[in-house]
């Protein structure tokens, strides 16, 4: 079967990688959080991972209204995008990818599946540091990106982004593919993007999450409501909720939280 041997969560703002110089204090917490996410590619290789399997949520920068998936699982040989003057060109893993889309359907989710597609920040900005920490020079993880719509209406329900995770699990242990997989969600924590509470960061929400998922009770939040995580600024945690269930709620090590000026910057390892 295909092993899950290493499952991990992050936030993926623009900052990350671009790294305005809004004040001392958010230049410290941007080095925590690239230290973090080093350790994660640190870990990833520690593992030997060959192939990343990354749950991400699209800005309409990927996509468009004229064709906005719910879900979508990229299927093809090669991946890559740019970003902030960072380029990045990754091998798919189109074998595993094609299993997992087909065993999906099988279960009753009807993901769409893309041969070519164009990474933007909620991809890049992470993978950038993982990739570094990982060193990624003379380590080639093959990376598949899964988009889960996390911001534009109708969105996944959270349940059904758990259940989405219980499914992938499934899917990976009936697979007759050796890989070692390392999953990747990427996303939040509180934020408020695009809206006039831009710069409001609901500390007590984020703590919520991870006292949570630190008691290895991830499957709770399965039963919070879109409008909850709309309300605290949570609406990307969708994509953390999916790789919950394709963990089973495993207890989480939170490697940093940062409460930034705009956002609540977390990093998070479970122990699969």
């Amino acid at each position: 079967m295909a092993r899950i041997v290493g499952a991990f969560a992050t936030s993926h703002t623009p900052q990350i990688l671009v790294q305005p110089k809004i004040s001392e204090e958010f230049t410290r917490q941007l080095q925590e959080v690239h230290k973090a996410l080093m350790e994660v590619g640190r870990r990833i290789r520690e593992a030997n991972a060959d192939t990343l399997i990354v749950f991400g949520s699209d800005h309409m920068e990927t996509f468009w209204l004229n064709n906005y998936p719910q879900l979508l699982l990229f299927t093809g040989t090669e991946i890559g995008g740019k970003f902030a003057g960072v380029e990045l060109k990754l091998p798919g893993n189109p074998d595993l990818a094609k299993e997992l889309l087909y065993g999906l359907i099988d279960y009753g989710f009807d993901v769409s599946f893309s041969l070519e597609l164009e990474l933007d920040h909620p991809y890049i900005s992470p993978l950038y540091w993982i990739l570094k920490g990982a060193q990624h020079d003379s380590y080639q993880p093959k990376v598949v990106p899964f988009h889960i719509n996390s911001n534009v209406d109708p969105r996944i329900k959270p349940r059904r982004a758990y259940e989405l995770g219980a499914a992938i699990r499934t899917v990976l242990e009936n697979s007759k593919r050796p890989n070692r997989v390392a999953l990747i969600a990427t996303g939040g924590l509180s934020h408020y993007v695009g809206t006039p509470y831009y710069g409001k960061v609901d500390v007590e929400a984020d703590n919520f999450l991870i006292e949570k998922m630190k008691a290895g009770k991830g499957y709770e939040l399965a039963d919070l409501t879109t409008d909850w995580l709309d309300e605290h600024g949570e609406f990307e945690f969708r994509t953390w909720l999916t790789l919950l269930g394709a963990v089973n709620s495993a207890p989480a090590e939170i490697l940093t939280y940062q409460r930034a000026w705009h956002a609540g910057y977390c990093v998070a390892a479970f122990k699969v």
